[in-house]
């Protein structure tokens, strides 16, 4: 699974300017398109577009934005989100700010708002002059060997930037939306994300539930612990596509929701009795001999 920040760390067309655990601030630069890139969001980032378009798809509840240059767009951690890049003229650039509950939870304990939350916000922000500025200053001055607390100190100077500004009351509606996680309708998330190559504590932090009352509302409503119904729905998948489709081994295995391949063709192997090889075999024999 694609875990953002912790990818971005080991990529080679990203900058580390400051990291501090789930904490950071990236620059990231690319020249070729790039889509339909899965990725789970570990930290609530604040995206910032400087060159080209960010098109961000959050699986779950179908929500959709699309950044383009000096635009920013706050994505909440926890999401399930395909995205695409698009360079413009060649290039694509942009700085990515994480920010760990901790941060989260002690500017709003700092200003404490008065305000409640009035509806589900706009996760897109301006961006700003004193934002641009803070932006660029980031970029001129600091070095991937930085101090760790000044991190922290940056990330809070940027929530303080937009609080301190026209967009004050719109920032506090979507840090205390972060904060109002509500249970979903499980047979209707796990069915549609069955197939994703999440874990057991993915799939309980996007039903808003913890992981011992997520196994405890799945076993009362499918009549079977999470993890073996999970494995029983994708090798039926996995069947589904080695009968009906030309996919490769590797890309079904991928399709049913599995990264690891041999593990995919060990569990395969393990329900079934034969290979997905094997079966592919079988399955062009049978069509032959018909």
């Amino acid at each position: 699974m694609k875990v953002v920040p912790q990818l971005l760390y080991q990529h080679k067309s990203v900058r580390k300017i400051m990291v501090n655990g789930l904490s950071c601030i990236v620059h990231k630069t690319m020249d070729t398109i790039d889509i339909n890139t899965d990725h789970y969001v570990s930290s609530h980032v604040l995206s910032v577009v400087l060159k080209g378009e960010l098109n961000i798809e959050t699986y779950y509840d179908e929500e959709r934005f699309y950044a383009t240059q000096n635009q920013l767009v706050f994505i909440p951690k926890g999401r399930y989100m395909i995205s695409d890049i698009l360079p413009e003229d060649g290039e694509f650039e942009a700085v990515f700010y994480f920010f760990e509950e901790e941060i989260i939870n002690e500017f709003l304990g700092e200003i404490k708002p008065v305000t409640s939350l009035n509806s589900k916000p706009s996760l897109l922000l301006n961006y700003s002059e004193n934002i641009r500025a803070f932006t660029e200053s980031i970029l001129k001055v600091y070095t991937e060997n930085t101090n760790k607390e000044v991190t922290k100190l940056k990330l809070l100077e940027l929530l303080y930037l937009i609080y301190n500004s026209s967009q004050q009351n719109h920032l506090i509606q979507i840090l205390l939306s972060l904060n109002t996680k509500k249970k979903r309708n499980l047979e209707e998330l796990i069915l549609e994300n069955f197939d994703k190559p999440l874990s057991i504590e993915d799939y309980a932090f996007l039903a808003g539930r913890s992981i011992s009352s997520f196994n405890r509302d799945f076993q009362r409503k499918f009549g079977m612990p999470p993890k073996k119904w999970i494995i029983k729905k994708r090798l039926e998948k996995a069947i589904e596509l080695l009968t009906n489709t030309n996919l490769n081994i590797e890309q079904i295995s991928f399709e049913a929701g599995y990264e690891n391949v041999s593990y995919f063709i060990n569990l395969f192997g393990k329900q079934f009795g034969i290979s997905p090889k094997q079966f592919l075999i079988k399955r062009r024999t049978d069509k032959l001999l018909n």
